[in-house]
């Protein structure tokens, strides 16, 4: 019996000491998942690239409510934080540097896409699919990502580490890589998904095509002094006959008072599907749906509360003692805004002054449908009730004036400003937006015939808002024509030829109903201020600044808190001292300045 267990025994160990001992070490997730078994099937690579979209989505538009949010327009020609407009980091740049939250968020969630999408493209070979056209497809989505986020990467910070392959272990020894060849990474990717991608018409809403391809090529062309192929590439977008701009009333509430240029951010309005010819790529949202960042009560977008005035809290010079001015949060005064961005006086006043005279006033983009300038006192306690505060013109109810009155109309930098509301949904709130706004009996007392049939309209539900009223549902543009017909513009000036340019802006300003210009008027000034006329909100605009170096320039002349503090090396953001600090073997070196 002895001889049998020991003989048992060395078998034993014969078997273990004669198989391969990583094999055995190996773990083998069953029941969770890890990159591993993640990427098998090709309903695993739809999902990942899915993921991208998402990414993206988010990027410039996250759900958190923080002003974080915001650092693309805070601190530039575009506006300042409007709740703390002398303290922000982005009203002092002195305070601006390597630690900031902002910084080291654009840096990592860039990075987070990137890594993403060099898992894809280095396994997707490995797996089989039906059709070879959907691995094509997968694999230029991809591609186009990780140049979108490298784009963002070298805009913002110059030198960027590149990375091209999956990393799978930890690294601590990245370097930067020169612009140059980062650049030219960029648009490597970026020709493979104009090759590759599918056409329009041939993908549904949201989808990437050819064509937004072709318009981050016209981009990264002209950042490198290519500019006949950023010509070309805008071309075959522009005449390629699948766009237009859109020049008739349309879509979800054409019925009601406004412009064409309102129609195109309501709620529908902005995909192919609805008819709309000038979106080229939109960032898709659906309402109270799971993933599709829509939810009322959770993930979404916080656009109506970073650029709505917190006027709710406003009490006018002069105003009866305990009342505020406004009653309520109201869904006809633009939602539930909480000021944390205000725009610049150039952009509420310059830029609808400095081309034609009449402008100001024929300037569709400048209506009183797409900037909410004339704000009716609704509050039946008020001294000022039933009365229009004009933001157009001095306001007698101003409360106090924290700008210089030359330089500014005379109002409250937090509590009352102009409000672009192609980012607030403008009486057209949902139900859950709403709760009861009817009138108490002292209110009631005093209310005109107006207000109570305002209620009523609302069918017995006052347009109140609740804490839902500061999210955004309308699906989001990337890219719209306007943009692409700018670009080629700006490609036209740098070679001389600005009569070409001229024709390419004033296909936008007709359509404004603005004065056209002429050769001569044609600069990279007024190419900014265009499109800060036509794509206000929409271009990350600290992107197409630091594109061009001129982030320094543009917000010392027109950002009254930041243009003392603002530095030329605040062209670049620093490098995020967390980077630097975690990169223990090789120098991840700071951008000069911080």
């Amino acid at each position: 019996m002895k001889i049998i267990k020991n003989t048992l025994f060395a078998l034993l160990l014969t078997l273990v000491f004669s198989c391969d001992e990583d094999k055995i070490l190996e773990e083998i997730p069953i029941d969770f998942t890890v990159v591993d078994n993640s990427y098998i099937t090709p309903e695993n690579f739809e999902a990942s690239v899915a993921q991208l979209y998402n990414q993206a989505r988010r990027y410039f538009g996250n759900n958190d409510g923080s002003p974080v949010d915001m650092d693309v327009w805070f601190g530039t020609d575009a506006g300042w934080h409007a709740r703390d407009f002398t303290q922000n980091i982005y009203s002092q740049y002195t305070d601006f540097g390597p630690d900031n939250s902002d910084v080291a968020q654009r840096w990592e969630e860039a990075y987070k896409m990137i890594s993403n999408a060099n898992t894809i493209i280095g396994r997707i070979e490995g797996v089989e699919f039906e059709s070879n056209a959907d691995r094509t497809r997968l694999l230029a989505e991809t591609r186009f990502f990780r140049a979108w986020a490298y784009r963002t990467l070298v805009y913002l910070y110059g030198d960027v580490p590149l990375l091209l392959e999956e990393n799978q272990a930890a690294r601590r020894d990245f370097t930067r890589t020169p612009k140059a060849d980062v650049l030219q990474a960029i648009i490597d990717d970026f020709e493979a998904a104009r090759a590759d991608l599918p056409n329009v018409g041939d993908v549904e809403d949201g989808r990437l095509t050819k064509d937004v391809a072709r318009h981050f090529l016209a981009e990264l062309y002209i950042v490198t002094g290519d500019y006949q192929k950023a010509i070309d590439s805008a071309s075959e977008v522009i005449d390629g006959g699948n766009y237009a701009l859109m020049e008739n009333r349309f879509g979800s509430r054409a019925n009601e008072p406004g412009d064409v240029y309102w129609d195109l951010f309501r709620l529908g309005n902005q995909n192919r599907s609805t008819g709309n010819t000038e979106g080229i790529w939109l960032y898709q949202v659906e309402y109270e749906t799971l993933g599709g960042y829509g939810r009322a009560s959770g993930d979404a977008n916080f656009w109506e509360r970073m650029i709505g005035p917190e006027y709710n809290r406003w009490v006018a010079k002069d105003e009866n003692l305990g009342v505020r001015t406004f009653i309520y949060e109201s869904t006809y005064h633009g939602g539930r805004g909480q000021a944390f961005f205000r725009p610049s006086t150039h952009v509420t006043h310059g830029i609808w002054n400095n081309v034609g005279t009449d402008d100001f006033e024929n300037d569709i983009r400048n209506s009183d449908a797409n900037i909410l300038r004339k704000w009716w006192v609704d509050n039946p306690l008020s001294v000022y009730y039933n009365q229009i505060i004009d933001l157009r013109t001095d306001s007698k109810l101003a409360y106090e004036t924290y700008l210089n009155p030359a330089t500014i109309e005379n109002d409250s930098n937090r509590y009352i400003y102009p409000v672009f509301l192609k980012l607030v949904q403008i009486n057209n709130h949902f139900d859950t937006d709403l709760t009861d706004g009817s009138l108490t009996p002292e209110q009631e007392a005093l209310a005109t015939q107006e207000h109570k049939d305002l209620i009523d309209s609302f069918g017995g539900v006052g347009p109140k808002n609740n804490g839902n009223a500061r999210r955004y549902f309308a699906d989001h543009y990337a890219v719209r024509l306007p943009e692409t017909l700018l670009l080629r513009a700006e490609a036209y000036m740098n070679l001389n030829q600005n009569a070409l340019a001229a024709d390419d802006i004033n296909v936008i300003r007709r359509r404004a109903n603005a004065s056209e210009i002429s050769a001569s008027d044609v600069d990279i000034d007024f190419i900014l201020d265009e499109r800060l006329r036509e794509l206000y909100l929409e271009e990350p605009r600290r992107l197409t600044l630091n594109r061009l170096g001129l982030l320094y320039d543009r917000t010392q002349r027109y950002n009254h808190y930041a243009s003392s503090t603002v530095q030329e090396h605040n062209n670049l953001y620093p490098v995020p001292n967390v980077e630097i600090q975690n990169n223990t073997e090789a120098e991840l070196s700071q951008n000069p300045g911080y």
